[in-house]
């Protein structure tokens, strides 16, 4: 399954086409952008957690308006125009950590870039989907993965009841990391603001 459809805020990906490439800098001009990507497969039980997690995000009141939500689902580099030239990107996912069934784990960083890409299903696509945008200068300054463990990942179209549990503390992770890079943003316009008044 792709999940191109459109579901609430989210949106097909091919209404991103056409993204140029080139080196990408930041200016005190350009605006900063908070994009959304639920990874998995709605075929395979849990590993659907990560599309599911961002519908549920997409519909919910509290979810600002201007951000984007892609159901990315196993696409790997077709998702290279949804994310060329964001400067924050969110990751949901299932992803094997060792741990108790329904623990949400947030990755980032050198903890991001060290995880094993046998962790998830979906892992090998979004390295190399992350490692083009590296080659073209348009990296995002932030990424975070939310990662979900998953009970099984076997064919089927319902959770399992523990990360069914469980989507509610991902959607409420996300909330918590899109309202801290909303604040870190907003602090930063204001500063960029003072310094264009100060030219």
């Amino acid at each position: 399954m792709n999940g191109l459809e459109t579901h609430g805020n989210i949106r097909p990906l091919d209404l991103f086409s056409g993204s140029s490439g080139g080196v990408r800098t930041m200016s005190c001009t350009e605006p900063l952008q908070i994009r959304v990507l639920g990874l998995g497969n709605l075929m395979r039980t849990d590993d659907a957690i990560g599309m599911l997690a961002a519908r549920r995000l997409a519909d919910d009141d509290r979810f600002p308006q201007g951000i984007e939500v892609i159901e990315g689902g196993t696409l790997g580099l077709d998702l290279l125009h949804a994310v060329h030239g964001i400067s924050h990107l969110l990751v949901m996912d299932a992803v094997d950590s060792g741990v108790a069934p329904g623990t949400v784990t947030q990755f980032s960083g050198d903890e991001l870039a060290g995880l094993p890409t046998s962790k998830s299903v979906h892992l090998l696509g979004f390295a190399d989907l992350m490692d083009v945008l590296r080659l073209m200068g348009a990296s995002p300054i932030e990424v975070v993965l939310l990662g979900v463990q998953p009970d099984s990942t076997d064919w089927g179209t319902e959770l399992t009841p523990a990360i069914a549990t469980a989507q509610t503390d991902l959607v409420e992770a996300a909330f918590r990391q899109i309202t801290q890079w909303g604040e870190e943003i907003r602090a930063f316009s204001a500063l960029a603001s003072l310094s264009l008044a100060a030219l």
